[in-house]
């Protein structure tokens, strides 16, 4: 048989694998850069016309580009990807305006995003129809202005460039997925070779049953906030809208949470094996566990997203623990934390601290849920089916053994969970 330590190593290398995936964070408000300035191009036989309003749009401070022909235009577009507008006239010898526009944004990705306006003179209802089917962004009718042609043009650049950002934000944030998508699959690997070797281990083996508690914190935190990614991810290629439209931006936000909560899960895994297990050498100092959790209290409550929970404080005076004072901030940050995430909306959590038997001092952090009274007590349950025992429990723990304590959690139902801190008194 194995050694234990081996497997515990083996677990200590799954983060490496995930970090090195490369799975960093956009923001919603996050824009590309807009790249090269976007030019204008004025398609038009008339040549009056195309002179006119290309010098009236380059006094506006505009980059512009002429054409007298829809099969000019075409000629001056390829292989171009700075035209961020075409005004073109609908009526021309040849190929007319509509069937450009049309060639102009069929199959056209948003990254590379181009807006029409359309020069009416004699437009019939039809050909008003035909444009607005074709997502035409503006009618100037003639005869027109310099100054409104200039306004459309300026309002329809300012639509191509954002639809630029989200389409290249997207295909970023989609090529990320992917990479996202890989690291699971890995992670999976991982974890299924881990388990088993676990599962090979005799029953209510000691090291093997906490091996157990943390693989199963690990494999939870991990795998679900990838499985958001992947659906978000989905929905978005399935909806092959832009993103001005609110359910791609959910859908958007779906998929940038799963990565955010992906990777923060794997900074915890790592904490979780970087945290080291054996005592403190030397003294270690007595803390004020009440004072230590009163500060809390005004932290959470200080934060930029401060808890939707109501915190109370029920922690006595004076009461104290041995422990590493960033041990101890570290612990009950980490529970507190865990609490939040678990807490229903309309939950209210309760810090409390108390005498315990066998000198020890012990600190709880009760979630009751927004029906359970002042004395509702949680219900013990089974050990894996506590879902409050996330990473943050597992550190926490970690950290409490550390220095000759522990801590468990009870309940679980109707949105009611307590953990209980052990840690030596003074």
């Amino acid at each position: 048989m194995d050694d234990p330590a081996d497997w515990s190593l083996s677990i200590a290398g799954l983060p490496a694998q995930v970090a090195g995936s490369g799975v960093p964070l956009m923001a919603m408000g996050d824009v590309p850069d807009q790249g090269p300035v976007l030019h204008v191009l004025v398609v038009d036989d008339d040549e009056d016309i195309v002179l006119n309003l290309s010098e009236g749009l380059e006094m506006s401070g505009h980059a512009v580009l002429t054409a007298h022909s829809a099969a000019a235009a075409r000629a001056v577009m390829a292989g171009r990807d700075d035209i961020g507008v075409v005004v073109t006239d609908i009526r021309m010898p040849g190929e007319d305006g509509l069937k450009l526009a049309q060639a102009i944004m069929t199959g056209r990705p948003d990254e590379a995003a181009i807006e029409v306006v359309v020069i009416t003179g004699h437009a019939t209802v039809q050909d008003a129809a035909a444009a607005i089917r074709l997502h035409v962004f503006d009618f100037l009718p003639k005869p027109f202005t310099v100054d409104a042609a200039t306004h459309a043009v300026d309002r329809a650049l300012a639509r191509a460039r954002s639809r630029r950002a989200d389409g290249a934000q997207r295909r970023e944030l989609l090529r990320r997925t992917e990479e996202a998508e890989r690291a699971r699959a890995e992670m999976e690997h991982l974890l299924g070779g881990a388990e088993g070797r676990l599962s090979a281990m005799p029953s209510g083996f000691a090291p093997a049953e906490a091996l157990r508690r943390e693989m199963h914190a690990i494999s939870h935190a991990l795998r679900t906030p990838l499985h958001a990614i992947a659906g978000g991810a989905d929905l978005l290629r399935q909806r092959g809208g832009t993103l001005d439209d609110a359910a791609a931006r959910d859908d958007m936000a779906m998929l940038q949470g799963g990565v955010k909560r992906a990777v923060e899960a794997v900074a915890l895994v790592e904490e979780l094996h970087r945290t080291d297990p054996n005592p403190p050498e030397g003294e270690v100092p007595l803390i004020d566990l009440s004072l230590a959790l009163a500060r809390l209290a005004t932290r959470l409550q200080r934060r930029d997203d401060p808890p939707e929970a109501t915190i109370e404080v029920e922690a006595g005076e004076g009461l104290q623990v041995r422990c590493l004072p960033n041990d101890l901030r570290r612990v009950i940050d980490l529970c507190a934390d865990s609490a939040i995430a678990w807490a229903p909306a309309g939950a209210t959590i309760v810090l409390a601290a108390g005498a315990a038997e066998a000198g020890m001092v012990e600190a709880t952090f009760a979630v009751r849920g927004p029906q359970a009274g002042p004395e509702a007590a949680a219900a013990a349950i089974s050990d894996f089916a506590r879902t409050q025992e996330d990473l943050r429990f597992a550190v926490a723990r970690r950290l409490a053994e550390r220095h000759g304590g522990g801590l468990t959690s009870t309940g679980g139902a109707d949105g009611a969970m307590t953990m209980r801190l052990l840690l030596p008194g003074g």
